[in-house]
């Protein structure tokens, strides 16, 4: 993870021994401080959007403290850092092809963190309401708008790495989104299924099933199922050191610039 967070400062040699412009360059520096700031945003609210959420299924009974205003404050983030990536013009680059791909991305991105705010008002109903059956499909569609998000998330910061020159975080990246989809999305749709299954032929409840199954989840399988989104986390926040180390690079060539007269 340590070549990830270098700072993107060395040119390219051209054949005739000309040097070409690093990426980075392309890219403005108030889009590189929107930037920075959607990662930041985006890294706290999803930290704070998992936790109490795992924390809020696993005690299901219980009424943790200030879960609404965790959960709240949570999602707020996550929109705001997702709306400031939206703004940040990586759509006017060079690169027509990987910039066509981060306006599609960012703004599906975008439209993601506003479904999840919706989606975390019904989870917090769910809360009060456990047994209701209408509520209980939201929150299951809740966590589906977050390991959605998650993924989009993944896709947007591979386009942004291919942006500026980053081919080790773009890599790394992909191996993140193929492990959402692996360790996240797959088990979240089969223990969905199961659970809606058990609930036919036994004739229970979807919750009685869902709390049956929670009691037989492993500690070492709670780990992996949580493993791609601590992937994810370290994967946003070394993205924005990278941006914020390359604006420090900027400002201190700005420094050694002789002034104009």
């Amino acid at each position: 993870m340590s070549e990830i967070i270098e700072v993107v400062t060395a040119s390219a040699v051209a054949g005739a021994g000309e040097a070409e412009v690093a990426p980075a360059a392309h890219v403005a520096a108030a889009d590189l401080v929107r930037l920075t700031q959607g990662l930041y945003f985006i890294f706290w609210g999803l930290l704070v959007i998992v936790v109490v959420s795992v924390q809020a299924v696993v005690l299901l009974w219980m009424r943790a403290f200030a879960e609404t205003f965790f959960l709240g404050g949570g999602v707020l983030a996550t929109v705001v850092g997702s709306w400031r990536l939206h703004q940040a013009r990586l759509a006017d680059l060079p690169d027509t092809a990987a910039s066509g791909r981060w306006r599609k991305r960012v703004s599906r991105l975008r439209a993601l963190a506003l479904l999840l705010a919706y989606f975390a008002v019904l989870f917090y109903l769910w809360r009060r309401l456990p047994g209701n059956l209408y509520l209980q499909l939201n929150a299951a569609a809740f966590v589906a708008a977050c390991i959605a998000y998650l993924t989009m998330l993944n896709r947007t910061v591979t386009t942004l790495a291919a942006l500026v020159g980053r081919q080790q975080m773009a890599l790394e990246a992909r191996l993140f989104t193929a492990a959402n989809i692996v360790l996240l999305l797959l088990p979240f749709v089969v223990a969905l299924g199961y659970i809606v299954l058990r609930a036919v032929t036994q004739e229970s409840s979807l919750l009685d099933e869902f709390r049956k199954l929670l009691e037989r989840v492993s500690l070492l399988g709670a780990i992996v199922v949580l493993l791609p989104v601590s992937l994810t986390l370290a994967l946003v926040w070394a993205a924005k050191d990278t941006l914020v180390q390359e604006l420090v690079s900027r400002g201190g060539r700005s420094a050694r610039e002789p002034a104009t007269p």
